[in-house]
């Protein structure tokens, strides 16, 4: 098999996962709180983790200095800690149908930022498609207040954090196409050192939030036994978001983009709505309305015109 093909088959795989996640998320978030969620996803997968991460870095020869490390986990910070905290957040006030296509616009945000500060070349067109694009997310973003829904500012405000967070991941995005062009990184050592600090950066977060939720911990200690109290609802979601869009996801993410160029990579990010919302609309009730519809085409033609390559007639 083509490493072309290999990469397409990974990314395809990343695309489902992380498109079925946004409902996913959406649901278990009736049942527990953002940061909660997150402290749980990122400590299951530090279990898991840990011990291949040693035997793999041992297996492979592969030698980390205190430096790389600590580069790789404000990487892991930035992308998981404070990328997928927005998210989560903004989830919890907006539809997954909304946040889904909102957080499909990261790949217009790599692409700016791979002119403006790795002075890659940009075409006309491009240009073109991201404004159309970022104006798309803008509709979309401010689509509960066309609609005149009761809770407007709510929905609104969970749109702004998911595309917050969409920018947090193109950030991440440049740094790693960065630091593969200085550095070449293992995929699994930059999945796996994400997680792991992931767990870290998010325990102050973690308990701010059980302290400012519950009364009766606000006292001079805080009850072991509340910090892993779950809601059975919310086990699925977390063991999905654990176990197949972390462990999996991540992997076959960082496999593929490794093995083709970053601009056909991005394509595949643009799919993750095709797989959301149908789940969403099924599965949680949620509708799509004419100014989704009026989001959704403008991005879609700017996602046209930024990947459109004419071939030139022989």
């Amino acid at each position: 098999m083509s490493a072309r093909i290999k990469a397409y088959l990974y990314l395809l795989t990343t695309c489902v996962i992380w498109g079925i996640a946004s409902p996913v998320i959406k649901y278990t978030l009736n049942y527990i709180q953002p940061f909660a969620f997150l402290f749980i996803r990122f400590l299951i997968v530090t279990l898991v983790l840990l011990p291949i991460f040693f035997v793999y870095l041992n297996k492979k020869k592969i030698k980390l200095t205190f430096k790389k490390i600590l580069k790789l986990s404000f990487l892991g910070f930035l992308g998981t800690t404070l990328g997928l905290s927005l998210l989560f957040i903004g989830y919890k006030h907006t539809t997954a149908i909304d946040g889904s296509l909102i957080y499909s616009v990261s790949p217009m945000f790599v692409i700016i930022g791979g002119a403006l500060f790795l002075k890659e070349q940009v075409t006309k067109l491009e240009k073109v498609g991201a404004l159309l694009a970022f104006f798309g997310s803008i509709v979309t973003i401010i689509q509960p207040l066309l609609e005149g829904k009761a809770l407007a500012l709510e929905n609104i405000g969970g749109n702004v954090l998911v595309f917050l967070s969409a920018i947090s991941w193109a950030v991440y995005c440049l740094m790693v196409r960065k630091i593969e062009f200085k550095d070449k990184t293992d995929p699994f050592v930059l999945t796996a050192i994400g997680f792991f600090s992931g767990l870290i950066t998010i325990i102050p977060f973690y308990l701010y939030e059980l302290y400012t939720s519950n009364d009766y911990l606000k006292t001079t200690y805080f009850s072991f036994s509340s910090l892993l109290a779950i809601n059975p609802n919310a086990i699925p979601g977390i063991l999905y978001m654990s176990l197949i869009s972390s462990i999996i996801a991540y992997l076959t993410y960082n496999l593929g983009y490794a093995l083709i160029e970053a601009s056909e990579a991005t394509i595949f990010d643009y799919l993750k709505p095709v797989f959301a919302a149908p789940i969403a609309v099924i599965w949680l009730g949620e509708q799509i309305t004419i100014p989704f519809l009026a989001g959704a085409l403008l991005i879609f033609l700017g996602v046209f015109l930024t990947e459109y390559k004419p071939r030139s007639i022989m």
